[in-house]
């Protein structure tokens, strides 16, 4: 369905009397609905019609065309506040992971001055068994970096 004018504005757009268009009207040449005549039905008995200088027609034209990019504007573009708030809980995330990352770096630190205060010892069946453990620890720690 195409954009709608007035009879009387489209009598003033095509430069013709209203009783001109009345005329047209009453002979079956145009149809209108509810007092308004269809835009392209009059470019289509009306070639001349120039509707580049009617300014009602273009800021219909521009309400259309901007209302047009709200709605993909709205639809693509995420709400600011939500994207706030996101934003907000994936900070607080990672605070939390960095938090634990510290302690667990701790602790690994921990551990292995711990192996390395009971590595020296005279025992060795307990130097082998923490040269384990430390070779253990080691490649868990290199598959960690790794992923």
């Amino acid at each position: 369905m195409g954009q709608h004018v007035p009879v009387a504005r489209a009598a003033t757009i095509l430069g013709i009397s209203r009783h001109d268009l009345q005329r047209a009207i009453r002979r079956g040449d145009l149809h209108t609905f509810e007092g308004e005549l269809d835009l392209d039905e009059l470019r289509q008995h009306y070639p001349f019609m120039d509707l580049s200088k009617d300014p009602q027609v273009e800021r219909a034209a521009m309400i259309r065309e901007t209302a047009f990019a709200r709605r993909v504007r709205e639809e693509v573009t995420p709400d600011a506040d939500l994207l706030t708030i996101q934003l907000k809980k994936r900070m607080t995330e990672l605070s939390v992971a960095r938090e634990q990352n510290k302690k667990y770096r701790t602790l690994i630190e921990d551990l292995a001055q711990m192996l390395c205060d009971l590595q020296e010892t005279d025992d060795v069946k307990q130097k082998e068994l923490i040269s384990i453990i430390n070779r253990w620890i080691l490649d868990k720690l290199d598959e960690a970096i790794e992923e």
